[in-house]
Order: C-alpha cells, then structure tokens, then sequence
C-alpha cells in the first residue's frame, strides 16, 4: 500500500540532516523525523507526504539509540529552545560535522574533508548571554495534556517562549537553562509579580493587555546584567513598583530597561526607550577589547565560543600573508561588521580596517566602542553592502582589500554581492557563517575564482542543531 499521510509505519533512523532531524526510508522514500536520532528504532505516523519526501512524528520510541540521553529540562519535549537535550555531546558534534560536510559535499560540490572537526564548547548549559522571553494571555497545552480530554485551564498569564510555529501561544516555562542564575528567575519573578497584582500580558489576537516581553543580557566576561522590558504602553504608576521589585531582589541587575512598543504586530522594534536603572548598557569582552552592549546591539550569542571563532578568522588572515607576498595587510574588509566587534578584535593584523553596516546605530556604536579601545586604525561606513558594491565610488573609497571578512546574516550573502566579490578578487576572502546551506550555495559560485582552503565548524550553540562555520578562501592564480 503506497504511503499515507496519516500512517503507522516502524523505521529504524540511519541518518541526520539539517535542523536535527532523523532520517529514515520507507521504500526508498525518504523520511524526515524531528527528536529522533540515528540508531532510533521507532513507530511514527507520516504527518506530511510529497513525492519526494515525507515527515513523520515519533509515536513509540521501540529501541533507543546508543547515543541518546535523558533530556535535563521538563520542557525539552514541547520547546524549541534546546531541541537536543536527548542527544550525546559527542554524539551532537560528529552529527554537526557530518551536517556541514554533507552540505558542502552535495550543494557546494567540494571535497568535503576540506571541513574540520568542529570545536566544542566547554559550557554546555548557561552559554547564552542574551535571552528573550514572551508573555502571553494563551498557553500552548502540551500532546499529553490534549490526550488526556481532561479540561484545562489555557489563558492567564504565561510567560516563555513561543510555540514553534504559533505567535499566539506561549510553551509556559517553569525553567530555562540556555542562560546562567538569575536569568531565569527574573522572568518568573515578573510573571508571579504580574499576577499578584492583576496585571494583563499582551494577547495579538485581542490586540490588548501590557506585558509584552523581556529581554536578559549578560556580560559574560564582566558579570553585568541587563533587563530590557517591553510593554504596550507608558505607565509609571505600574512600572516603577515593579522596578522597584525587581532591583531589591536581584542586585545583579545592572542596568534596567524600559521599551514602549504600542505596535499591534509581532514586531519586537521599540518606539520609545526609557533607562529606569544604570548606564543604559553593559559590556564585555572579547579577548582585550571591551564592547558597550545595549538592548537592541548585535553581539554573538556565546561570548566564550565568539572568541574561537574569531581566533580561527585570524587564524587564517595570518596564514593567508604567505599568499600576499608579504608581512604586512594593508587593508582588511569587515563586511556586516555590526559593532565591530571582528574588526577591533584582529585590528592589529592589518594596517588599515574598514567595516560597512547597514544598522546606523551600529556604526555609531563601532565608532564609539573603536575609540574606547583606542584602536586608531579602523573607519567604518553606513550602508547595505550590496549597495556599496554598486557605487560608482567604491574603488576611491575602499580599493581592494587585501583580506575581505563577511559574516552575513542566515540568509547568506546577496547574489549580486557574490558575483562583486567574484569580480573584485579581492587575495583572501574569510567567510563567517551561520548557516551551512546558505554557505554552501554561496561557496558554489565563489569556488569559480577562488580555491576554498578549509573550513573550520565551531560549536557555538551546544543543545541545539545550529552551527557555525568560518571557510578560508584564496584567490586562484591563474
């Protein structure tokens, strides 16, 4: 009988692909099964059939994998913060490399062992310096809870993170463990003050209530917090009790943040910001140069693993000098440099550094934090590379770099950008990346002028399917 949608089928996973899902065949047709591993024997029920593919949901676990383990957290089943708690560390890191070597190997068509082993992390649990937390008036109500036909109580006051999938619903967290103590407490601290004093949280489909969201920062090298809350409009007469609970009971608490966003949507812009405690930011560190970080600042998630990464980037801007001729760079590229937090962290290797961002706040905080860290040899520009790319200016104003580092955004570099960048050659382009799909898809046009040397996965985000990349590219001499 051909395969159903809605079918009982036993499979034994064989495989991994990206996004962490098991994969698994039923006559020929390959399965793709989210929480299960290779090794897994199971019964799922196809949830989604194509004619290349189907889904399928883990109905019975009959034989688990070696490499499973107990999930830590009570929410490990339903949220999507850590989807691999049931997962070896070890185990994590092999599938992660196979991940990156396969995409490689099947989009880019590279060699894949030109991609290392990844790096891990020391810190498995508590790594991530910045958290943001939902509140809501609608819960999501796990599969047991809908099994059981029993009534249960789904609106209040929730606060978590989202669903998967669902603006609307909240998975009602009673831990997190992505982030360090007292991450977790200020959130239930705010939800049970909320509560007691009959304060509303934000519904999107009601278009009403006040608490919207919270947003925790930690300057891991540093020890500052910050907490960033948003509501749908100014009350003071609510806020400054709850400021006033907050800052008694959590003394780690450096700098108190009070966002105004009366926006009925799901965007999470502010429209007003109001510093209620402290400087209005925090810092930390990456190795001696220190970064100002406020609510709205991109900075890597994992300060400790940011550091390996970028070590790697200057790792291979370093080795790439034999390929120049020379001891010296003249001029090294910092493509979405954000803050500038790569190019202030290697500035040294190089003479000249100019970084270009599209976010105007950023460059004004990359200008700020440059002088700061009295790094006298980096200017940055405002713009959207790819519009920079196109300028008439762009020679007299950048020239060719002898080193360009880019570290785009998930979605990968513009193509447009990747055929300027094909015909710029520029020696040495040092490519940071998020995602290894995009960068490999990337990688299949930029391999046409440049010899893809190595790539170096580094585990920035333990728990999860995420990985990140840092690939080496050289000029072709022809």
């Amino acid at each position: 009988m051909p395969l159903k949608k809605g079918h009982l089928v036993d499979v034994h996973i064989q495989d991994v692909a990206f996004k962490g899902k098991g994969v698994a065949k039923v006559d020929d047709l390959v399965v793709f099964v989210p929480k299960a591993i290779p090794g897994d024997h199971c019964q799922i029920r196809i949830t989604k059939k194509k004619s290349s593919f189907a889904e399928g949901k883990v109905v019975t676990l009959l034989s688990p994998s070696s490499d499973r383990t107990e999930a830590f957290c009570r929410h490990a089943q339903e949220c999507g913060g850590c989807t691999w708690q049931h997962v070896q560390m070890e185990a994590q890191r092999a599938a992660k490399t196979k991940i990156v070597r396969d995409s490689i190997q099947r989009t880019a068509g590279l060699d894949p062992s030109i991609v290392l082993p990844i790096l891990g992390s020391d810190d498995h649990l508590g790594y991530r310096n910045k958290m943001e937390f939902s509140f809501g008036q609608r819960r999501w109500l796990t599969d047991e809870e809908v099994a059981s036909g029993e009534p249960i109580e789904s609106t209040g006051f929730f606060a978590g993170l989202h669903a998967p999938g669902r603006f609307d619903r909240i998975l009602n967290l009673h831990e997190c463990h992505l982030q360090s103590s007292p991450s977790w407490e200020i959130v239930e601290s705010i939800r049970s003050w909320c509560i007691t004093h009959k304060i509303s949280a934000w519904s999107p489909v009601k278009q009403e209530g006040w608490m919207k969201h919270c947003l925790i920062r930690k300057g891991e090298m540093t020890g500052q917090w910050l907490v960033n809350i948003v509501t749908a409009s100014e009350d003071s007469d609510l806020m400054n009790p709850l400021k006033d609970h907050l800052l008694a009971k959590f003394p780690e608490i450096t700098t108190l943040v009070w966002t105004i966003n009366d926006s009925t949507g799901p965007t999470k812009l502010h429209h007003k910001e109001l510093n209620l405690f402290g400087p209005g930011y925090i810092e930390d560190c990456l190795g001696s140069t220190r970064f100002r970080i406020r609510p709205m600042t991109f900075f890597q998630t994992n300060t400790r693993q940011a550091k390996v990464l970028y070590d790697v980037a200057k790792a291979y801007v370093e080795q790439s000098k034999s390929l120049l001729g020379s001891d010296t760079i003249h001029t090294l590229m910092d493509l979405y440099c954000g803050i500038g937090s790569i190019s202030q962290y290697m500035h040294q290797v190089a003479e000249h550094c100019i970084g270009i961002e599209l976010n105007e706040q950023s460059v004004k905080e990359a200008i700020e934090n440059a002088k700061r860290n009295q790094i006298n040899n980096v200017r940055y520009l405002s713009g959207d590379a790819l519009d920079w790319a196109k300028r008439s200016d762009w020679q007299s104003t950048v020239g060719t770099p002898d080193v360009i580092i880019t570290d785009p955004p998930r979605a990968g570099m513009h193509p447009e950008l990747v055929t300027f960048l094909m015909e710029r050659l520029s020696p040495v382009i040092v490519y940071i990346s998020c995602d290894p799909m995009t960068l490999a898809r990337d990688l299949s046009q930029l391999k046409e002028v440049y010899d893809i040397k190595s790539i170096q996965p580094v585990d920035m985000f333990p728990q999860t399917y995420h990985i990140e990349n840092v690939c080496l590219l050289h000029r072709k001499i022809s």
